[in-house]
């Protein structure tokens, strides 16, 4: 009998690159169409592949994990984790990655302040789509 690790069912995605960066390009396509129209599918592809090198900066590894970090970064800013409160739960040592990716969606004032300074069009920095191998 085969038996899969916890670990194993949690990173399932990401044993195909190319096929978890399909995935999370058909997740954000239906689930947040008006974040991607009218920019190119390759332009699309290298935001994912930079969000995700980006979501994994923070430790985080499970498929769902990256698949939501990614989403956010679609949704609210690509640089959402530069907001200082959001970035301050983010290095939390004291917990482990996942645990930090779940502290940021408390709903406490100062964190619906910290995702509402995030989601505002002066802090959106288009920067954060580049990937370090693109800066020239």
């Amino acid at each position: 009998m085969v038996e899969i690790r916890d670990n194993q069912a949690d990173n399932y995605l990401q044993d195909d690159p190319v096929r978890f960066i399909e995935v999370i390009l058909r997740h954000i396509a239906q689930t947040m169409p008006d974040e991607i129209r009218g920019i190119p599918p390759h332009l699309v592809w290298n935001q994912i592949e930079v969000s995700v090198a980006r979501a994994r900066k923070h430790g985080l590894t499970s498929d769902e994990d990256i698949i939501s970090f990614v989403s956010v970064m679609h949704e609210i800013s690509p640089n959402f984790d530069e907001e200082p409160t959001l970035k301050a739960i983010l290095a939390d040592t004291g917990k482990t990655p996942h645990e930090r990716w779940q502290a940021l969606f408390a709903d406490t004032p100062a964190l619906n302040a910290a995702w509402e300074r995030a989601a505002a069009p002066t802090f959106y920095d288009y920067k954060a789509w580049i990937g370090p191998d693109d800066e020239n």
